[in-house]
């Protein structure tokens, strides 16, 4: 061994949830080390929109201006759309079939745009871990970013883990201690040596993306609007459905030079195809020549819906594919691994700072796993569902190229047969909103157990366990967003919480629960912020009344809320002894000895 680093936190894996552990860990103030076997972030175009909950991540760390300088402009990601085909010999190919409102219709859907100030955006991964990775740099000492540092093996003693790493590029291994050791490696190497299982649907069919180069602008209909972004393609002529996927990177919608187009893979599906007929199979789909696209890349992988039997082994956590694999059905992936971390990075800063004990570290999995659960479920259900849809329309593989133009022209026609096809199309389409309106799914998730401290008081319910988002400051719940007011306008409250801290928030007349936290705070040397919110009083100022329409507590009352942005406390209203009903709620959240 040529020498040793002592850090408090390890981070395995480079990709976007390594990277943002990193990015939030020096925001928090915590030495860590980042290793990667490999020599630079992801080559491939998967994983590409992030979510709401995912750019307020990234706001907070300093990145999404970069992603948003690069990324697609919400004016092209508006719809998707089901198409027959994209070009061909008749009128009726490349014909719309349908088309539906999806990921917040870039800020223009009401309930999306009052659920936070931020929105959808669209980039692929390949595109946006460089960003990760330069901001990482930017925010952390260089020398603890490696890559093509590999992770071999580790051990655990009482005091932390040692784990031995191989330097591929001189090949000499050395050894990293720390307090925690966070997997971020897609299951690749810790899982297995943690003993960790993965439960649930595992291989149950391989989807095939194609990453090409190619000027289909030429194919599109004259006047053909850049406002789709998803296309499923229901080619009768092939009958083999795809998903395409406009990728930038400079130009965007129809113009765009890069695309990708996924297979969909029925249950039970492995397709054995050679690269080149991937390439004849798009092009047929598509109704293109095949010399008009350039190949850059072919990926197979095997379609799960798992997760992990553990989030915590030891001083040893789960997080993103490791913790977690599903269909790209909803686009939960990328989105859940990041808010892994962002549940996970903060509790790790209490304790090493020595804020709460190590069992703060148990509500990892007590918070996170449910909601993997959920949304792996959302997300089987989805991939399940594009199936259904193109049956609402009348297609399907098995069906021959004649009876597939037929169904598809009776959508197109007049008369009460059309209008039956229609009724039954508009129900098929009505499926698709788990997939692509999934607000409360993907954004209003709600932590049952943890580190919170639950009251009586019901929340509000939503119609729709995946779309409906019914905001609340029940504890669990997201701090709902609201605009505040100064005199130089109008700001979110979201500006008022600060990277790494707690806030207590109160009503107008709640100052004495502002000076009780303040005291608790400096005893235990807890990160922490106050404030009062009124309309037209207290230290910060709702005009609007939006804050006071969704507070739920009274004048007197108050919230604590995480630096996850989740709400840890609340108190309908005054109490005798504030101080003490405070300390009760940061011993349940953050426990001491």
């Amino acid at each position: 061994m040529s020498m040793h680093l002592e850090t408090d936190v390890l981070i395995v894996g480079g990709g976007a949830t390594g990277l943002t552990a990193s990015m939030l860990l020096s925001q928090y103030g915590i030495a860590h080390c980042v290793v990667s076997k490999y020599k630079q972030t992801s080559p491939l175009p998967k994983a590409h929109l992030l979510s709401i909950k995912t750019m307020e991540v990234f706001r907070e760390v300093g990145v999404e201006d970069a992603i948003r300088a690069i990324a697609c402009p919400d004016v092209n990601m508006r719809y998707v759309g089901w198409y027959a085909g994209l070009t061909g010999p008749t009128p009726d190919h490349g014909r719309e079939i349908a088309r539906l409102g999806a990921f917040g219709r870039g800020g223009l859907d009401n309930d999306w745009h009052a659920a936070s100030d931020n929105s959808y955006t669209n980039l692929a991964q390949a595109q946006l871990e460089p960003l990760l990775h330069a901001r990482t740099e930017e925010l952390a000492s260089a020398n603890h970013i490696r890559f093509y540092h590999q992770f071999q093996s580790f051990k655990e003693g009482s005091e932390g883990i040692e784990a031995q790493i191989l330097d591929r590029e001189s090949g000499e291994t050395y050894t990293i201690r720390a307090k925690y050791l966070l997997a971020c490696d897609g299951g690749q190497t810790l899982g297995a040596q943690l003993g960790v299982k993965m439960e649930g649907h595992d291989a149950v069919a391989t989807t095939i993306s194609l990453h090409f180069a190619a000027d289909l602008s030429k194919y599109f209909p004259e006047g053909e609007t850049s406002d789709v972004l998803n296309r499923t393609i229901l080619n009768p002529d092939v009958g083999e459905p795809g998903v395409l996927v406009p990728m930038g990177p400079t130009t965007w919608g129809v113009h765009s030079p890069h695309w990708i187009f996924n297979m969909i893979a029925a249950p039970g599906e492995h397709k054995p195809y050679t690269d080149e007929e991937v390439a004849a199979r798009t092009c047929a789909i598509l109704g293109i020549p095949r010399e008009e696209i350039e190949v850059l890349q072919i990926t197979r992988w095997a379609l799960n819906a798992t997760v992990a039997s553990q989030y915590r082994v030891g001083r040893a956590f789960i997080l993103g594919d490791a913790a977690h694999r599903m269909p790209p059905a909803g686009a939960h992936g990328l989105n859940s691994a990041v808010q892994d971390s962002y549940n996970l990075c903060w509790k790790l800063a209490a304790v090493v700072r020595g804020e709460a004990d190590d069992a703060l570290l148990d509500t990892y999995e007590q918070e996170r796993k449910p909601v993997a659960q959920k949304i792996v479920s959302s997300a089987y259900e989805n991939w399940q569902n594009a199936w259904k849809i193109a049956a609402s329309f009348g297609f399907s593989p098995k069906q021959s190229s004649e009876e597939n133009w037929a169904a598809l022209r009776r959508l197109w026609a007049d008369g009460k047969t059309a209008d039956a096809a229609r009724q039954q199309a508009t129900a098929g389409i009505g499926i698709a909103r788990t997939t692509y309106n999934h607000l409360q799914a993907n954004f209003g998730y709600v932590y049952e157990h943890g580190a919170l401290q639950a009251d009586d008081v019901p929340a509000p319910q939503p119609l729709d366990a995946i779309c409906d988002f019914r905001p609340s400051t029940k504890p669990g719940h997201s701090l709902p967003h609201a605009w505040l007011e100064n005199t130089e306008g109008r700001y979110s409250i979201n500006d008022i919480t600060a990277s790494g801290r707690f806030v207590l928030i109160a009503g107008e007349d709640g100052s004495d629960w502002c000076e009780a936290a303040k005291a608790i705070a400096q005893e235990r040397g807890v990160w922490l912020n106050t404030c009062t919110i009124g309309i037209s009083k207290g230290e910060r100022f709702d005009l609007r009344g939006e804050w006071s329409k969704k507070r739920e507590f009274g004048p007197r009352g108050a919230i604590l809320v995480r630096p996850d942005r989740f709400i840890a406390w609340r108190s309908m209203d005054g109490q005798a002894d504030p101080r003490a009903a405070l300390e009760q709620a940061l011993q349940k959240v953050l426990p001491t000895a």
